[in-house]
């Protein structure tokens, strides 16, 4: 489930346009699972979050949530109460099986 610790099932891309959707999706997803994690530590509420980060009210639940994408606005926002996330991520990546799309994004597997 998104945004959620455990495995999960990635949507195999078929194009250049829904791998990079595909790769965004993974990356926001984990970026969320780090959040609630350091969140939980914490012990404030993501309201608490919120008005701390200056996210608009309801916007940070859609974003742990998948259901808005994340702008690097909103990772500077959360990395500046929650600490540097982002570039601290380490994750196995899902493999994309259409050849194609392997050859063209090779550094990106």
């Amino acid at each position: 489930m998104f945004g959620r610790p455990g495995d999960v099932t990635w949507i195999q891309p078929t194009t250049p346009a829904a791998y990079a959707s595909a790769r965004a999706a993974e990356l926001q997803h984990h970026f969320v699972v780090e959040s609630t994690v350091r969140l939980e530590q914490l012990g404030p509420s993501k309201f608490w979050l919120e008005e701390r980060s200056g996210i608009t009210p309801g916007r940070l639940s859609k974003l742990l949530r998948g259901y808005a994408q994340l702008t690097l606005r909103d990772v500077a926002a959360i990395e500046g109460i929650l600490g540097p996330m982002l570039t601290e991520l380490v994750f196995s990546r899902f493999v994309v099986r259409d050849s194609s799309l392997q050859v063209r994004y090779q550094h990106g597997q």
